[in-house]
């Protein structure tokens, strides 16, 4: 459902090319995006980092005038749903900054509406501007999808005098959330119609969409009598960090004067 939609998008910003008149332009944009998410672990062996997801889609702006920008578009954005854990204990150190491998995403189809202001930060064909705004995620699979997961540990050196490993179920909770969006972005004017831009913005999201709650364990045999349980809970609500790349066309060509005459006082 999420590739129909992404092309269908694709479709209808192809169609308006021949209607704009140089303000508008699209392009694709690909954000790498880690998560910040809520944790509920009273032993804190849980990895509180996150991996990183890829949000990927198609971009539509609107330059309003020299100041403002607005855009939309249609993306696909991951949702982790993946917990890694590792032997927090002094003098023992993590070897990756990672869980060993992941599990699965929740999938989600991700409507931007954002306000970009130039600013008079400069530096030669590099533009500098802020931007804000408000992000719709809608889930684009079924909200009764459940897993189970059962990881090994991320590795430590030395190494731990105990096995351990995580055990959890992952479910969707939500069909929609919403997040706030702020940052910084470089504006690169490549040619007359090529544009590329880097973005880096924070996003604060506000309803519970991916919850993992399951209970990781230490022993000799983890599987039949291990020492040791400790229950966690691990929700998403969509705040992440977000680095984006965006290649822009500038569709159209800007409306010349038909006469002569026209715009003189």
């Amino acid at each position: 459902m999420t590739k129909l939609l992404l092309l269908i998008s694709v479709c209808c910003l192809i169609h308006t090319t021949s209607l704009a008149q140089g303000k508008w332009s699209m392009g694709f944009t690909m954000a790498s995006r880690s998560e910040w998410r809520q944790y509920q672990d009273s032993y804190q062996y849980l990895f509180k980092g996150s991996g990183q997801g890829f949000s990927f889609g198609g971009s539509l702006a609107y330059q309003h005038n020299e100041k403002w920008r607005w855009e939309t578009g249609l993306f696909s954005t991951p949702y982790s749903r993946t917990v890694g854990v590792y032997y927090n204990e002094p003098g023992y150190r993590r070897m990756l900054n990672r869980p060993v491998m992941y599990v699965s995403y929740t999938n989600t189809l991700e409507i931007p509406l954002k306000a970009i202001y130039s600013t008079p930060l400069k530096w030669r064909n590099i533009q500098i501007n802020v931007v804000a705004g408000f992000n719709t995620y809608l889930l684009a699979e079924n909200i009764n999808s459940q897993g189970y997961a059962g990881l090994p540990a991320i590795p430590v050196s030395p190494a731990p005098p105990t096995n351990l490993s995580v055990v959890y179920n992952d479910r969707n909770l939500s069909k929609v959330n919403f997040s706030l969006e702020a940052g910084g972005e470089a504006f690169w004017k490549l040619s007359k119609r090529f544009h590329f831009i880097y973005r880096l913005s924070g996003r604060v999201g506000f309803i519970e969409m991916v919850e993992m709650q399951g209970d990781y364990r230490t022993g000799d045999n983890l599987t039949l009598s291990p020492d040791k349980i400790y229950p966690f809970r691990v929700v998403s609500r969509g705040s992440a960090l977000h680095h984006t790349f965006s290649l822009r066309f500038v569709m159209g060509r800007k409306k010349w004067k038909e006469n002569w005459w026209e715009d003189e006082n």
